[in-house]
């Protein structure tokens, strides 16, 4: 361990429902079976007198700049690669067809695989080192697995990765060209994630290190998603935005950024906490039906259809992370919403002429869900108001063909191009 690192945290973890007790170590071998993430408590107190303001701002400003708040024993076994640290910019042309005037945007896109997913996944890829493994695996829908696939390639580990059938041709490529092995994996279930059964086999069987961006298989992930609640509040030079609404599937995303502005408040870096709204697709909306029917966190609700979405990331018939994201919603006073395909694809659109940002569908979806709550009543106008944009456009361009007008090439003839311009007006 690096002498000058002092450890922050306990490496006995809890499981929400048991109360067993899991030494870090044997988080795969002794999992309690409860289904739920076992839970990692830091020493605030000591993190106060170890961290400062003053000494973050001296820092580079990116997701390593928050080491002490990941569960590592020593500080230089994070993976860099530039993680973090992303734009955070005021949308003022889409705020205004919204009907809002302080939206400000998050745009995760630009970390190193194209995702938000990089900020848990080299937390756990790189404790994953620290604990000695050389294999590690994911089910994903694609954005998880890109992040597995890129920072296990940084490290010199081993990825096994678990993905849709139907999963996007330009997420498979990333995979393939990042050097991981790429399983395609069928429904045979309805209302089943065929991806997580095999994964979940598959590591029992070959003791690999189960590495998914999501619920009760690896704890440490988690804790990597909470740097993009740290740079909001530093963003915003301290001033907490009103609202912060989530892309929501598993519910990770949602719990972890609130995580993260949870332990500002406990080190008094921030006064108050935003509220906190999932946002996901009709098709598939396990959180939003379980926070309407105000169920206990621990007894959130899976989804029994298999969900038909553009917005395939947010795919999560049972959301792993549901427990942990409820109570960010219930703690926050915040909210949930459900919206459909189509006000999903238009803010998408909105978002990419209007501001120049392209985001897929699962990274936008957030959009029509602001939209809803404007017009509701629920979200004033004058609120201040933060949306991680999750992910890039390039990683699912189907969608795109699906609903453009490619035109047929013309000679290089001016009468031609008039006549083309015309038609694209």
């Amino acid at each position: 361990m690096n002498p000058r690192h002092q450890q922050l945290y306990d490496s006995t973890f809890s499981c929400p429902k048991c109360k067993a007790r899991i030494n870090e170590e044997d988080f795969i071998k002794k999992y309690c079976g409860c289904g739920y993430r076992l839970k990692i408590s830091f020493d605030y107190d000591v993190l106060k007198e170890v961290v400062t303001k003053e000494k973050l701002e001296k820092r580079p400003f990116n997701h390593e700049r928050y080491v002490e708040f990941y569960p590592l024993k020593d500080p230089d076994n994070l993976i860099k690669l530039g993680t973090g640290g992303t734009p955070f910019v005021k949308a003022n042309k889409i705020a205004k067809k919204i009907g809002v005037k302080n939206l400000f945007l998050k745009i995760e896109s630009v970390n190193p695989s194209g995702s938000f997913k990089d900020r848990p996944i080299s937390v756990g890829v790189s404790k994953a080192r620290e604990l000695g493994s050389t294999t590690v695996t994911a089910a994903s829908s694609g954005n998880a697995a890109a992040a597995l696939a890129t920072f296990a390639a940084r490290s010199g580990m081993d990825a096994v990765v678990f993905v849709p059938e139907h999963a996007p041709r330009g997420k498979i490529a990333q995979l393939t060209f990042l050097g991981a092995k790429v399983v395609r994996v069928s429904v045979v279930k309805e209302g089943e994630d065929p991806t997580v059964n095999l994964f979940k086999k598959a590591y029992q069987e070959y003791n690999w290190t189960p590495s998914p961006s999501f619920g009760p298989f690896n704890p440490f992930q988690f804790e990597g998603t909470k740097s993009l609640g740290f740079e909001i509040c530093e963003q915003s030079n301290w001033q907490v935005p009103d609202w912060v609404l989530c892309n929501t599937g598993s519910g990770g995303l949602l719990a972890g950024t609130f995580q993260g502005f949870f332990e500002f408040q406990q080190l008094d870096f921030i006064d108050k906490l935003p509220k906190m709204v999932a946002v996901q697709p009709a098709e598939c909306a396990p959180i939003v039906e379980s926070f309407k029917k105000k169920v206990k966190p621990l007894n959130f609700i899976d989804w029994t259809k298999t969900p038909n979405t553009i917005a395939g990331g947010l795919a999560d018939p049972h959301p792993w992370d549901g427990n942990e994201a409820l109570e960010a919603i219930y703690e926050s006073k915040g909210t949930a919403v459900a919206v459909k395909e189509a006000d999903i694809l238009r803010t998408q659109r909105w978002l990419a002429a209007d501001e120049g940002i392209f985001g897929e569908p699962s990274g936008t979806a957030a959009l029509a869900g602001l939209e809803m709550l404007v017009n509701d009543g629920t979200i004033d106008p004058s609120d201040f108001i933060a949306l991680p944009i999750t992910g890039t456009g390039f990683k699912d361009p189907e969608v795109v063909f699906e609903t453009v007008t490619v035109f047929d090439a013309i000679p290089p003839d001016l009468n031609r191009l008039k006549k083309l311009l015309e038609r694209m007006e």
